[in-house]
């Protein structure tokens, strides 16, 4: 039969194909899951707990700021993280682009996430203020009391969309990329277990705007984690479409709170 490190190298010759878009790594070791799932699951505790201990440092320096300067913290921790565990980027969601077929599909999927986002978004708003239901239509916190008065203010929004192009980026890395990636490494490959790592980090991801969005907030990003969960799965783990598309999306919110439309 030959040693399990050769039967998988006739594997990925057969497969890594630009159709299959699939990688496996230079170590044996260095595949999904390099150590137990308990030693993972610890792992994943560990990143959401240095997520909220910085969260709650930065709120002290500046609350305006605070979600920014922790994904600018925790993302390079990540990143590094994985590569002294022998976890190749492209696991995460950080690949090269194959071509023709990625290069070709790569507009095409960002346009359908930035469209999905606002779907999913809005649609879930909707439905709550049809059904009458109370976190959605009682008064919720004014997301302007966070960034600012951005009606007119070009230097402010400006400044805003520098943010946003780091920001978008940062947080599908570590919140569909990294985590999802991750949960399914340790609760395995089943149906359910590929649910529960798309839906776990999508809430993380909700309670992570409560603090100026309200728990409307909480429903709407959470529904639009969602979305772009599922959307991570079907592009195989490509990170750089919703990237792009979660920063453009926020971008066009921005810019048109800037110009007087309300959001």
């Amino acid at each position: 039969m030959g040693s399990p490190a050769a039967i998988i190298g006739i594997f990925a010759q057969t497969y890594n194909t630009p159709a299959f878009n699939f990688e496996i790594p230079a170590r044996m070791e260095s595949t999904q899951i390099p150590t137990s799932r308990a030693v993972i699951a610890a792992e994943i505790l560990s990143i959401l707990a240095l997520l909220h201990i910085l969260r709650l440092v930065f709120d002290q320096i500046d609350w305006r700021y605070s979600g920014p300067m922790t994904l600018a913290a925790m993302s390079p921790v990540i990143l590094i993280m994985m590569r002294r565990r022998g976890v190749r980027w492209s696991h995460i969601g950080i690949r090269a682009i194959s071509w023709p077929k990625g290069v070709l599909l790569f507009l095409p999927q960002a346009l359908l996430a930035f469209f999905l986002i606002g779907l999913s978004g809005v649609g879930i708003a909707l439905f709550g203020e049809a059904l009458n239901i109370g976190v959605f239509t009682a008064d919720q916190p004014d997301p302007q009391e966070r960034w600012g008065t951005l009606h007119g203010n070009t230097s402010l929004l400006l400044t805003w969309l520098a943010i946003l192009w780091f920001a978008g980026p940062a947080e599908e890395l570590i919140f569909r990329g990294y985590l999802i990636s991750r949960l399914r490494d340790a609760l395995g490959p089943s149906f359910l277990s590929c649910i529960a790592s798309v839906l776990l980090p999508a809430i993380i991801f909700g309670l992570g705007h409560v603090y100026y969005q309200g728990w409307r907030g909480f429903f709407v990003t959470g529904t639009i984690g969602v979305t772009l969960g599922v959307l991570f799965l079907l592009f195989k783990k490509n990170l750089w479409p919703l990237m792009i598309a979660h920063a453009a999306f926020n971008s066009m919110v921005f810019i048109g709170t800037y110009m007087g439309a309300d959001f």
